[in-house]
């Protein structure tokens, strides 16, 4: 059928591979829109919250990435302004998505990682209680 007895199951990683990062990033735009509606950003949508998410996070990597290397000379304080500077990119890409300002964008994305967070706690508390379940 595929012409090596290996490649189904490598085929069947990577559809569970983009199911999964669909999933991560339907759940993502889910909080985020969430926690734009909670601090009053009138124009959130899930589509809105999915799209500042890629967009976010791709740029965010691209400027914080760049700006940790040029003052990499610098040891921490590089890195430290790299992630400040992602973060700085990521805000301000929520900020024009939804068309907010600088202080909405910034409580919608620390709400929307809080909440992550605790979601992904709830998930590998469960995920350690399956496998204990598992091995008893």
């Amino acid at each position: 059928m595929y012409g090596h007895p290996g490649m189904a199951p490598v085929t069947g990683f990577g559809a569970v591979a983009l199911l999964g990062f669909l999933l991560a990033l339907f759940i993502a735009g889910l909080v985020l829109a969430f926690s734009a509606k909670i601090v009053g950003i009138r124009d959130a949508s899930i589509l809105g919250a999915m799209v500042a998410i890629v967009g976010g996070g791709i740029l965010g990597a691209i400027v914080g990435g760049i700006v940790g290397f040029v003052f990499a000379v610098a040891g921490p304080l590089g890195l430290s302004l790299g992630w400040f500077a992602f973060v700085i990119t990521y805000v301000w890409v929520i900020k024009v998505v939804f068309h907010t300002d600088w202080l909405r964008a910034f409580l919608a994305w620390l709400i929307a990682i809080v909440v992550e967070l605790i979601i992904a706690g709830i998930l590998g508390l469960m995920g350690v209680a399956t496998l204990g379940i598992l091995h008893a």
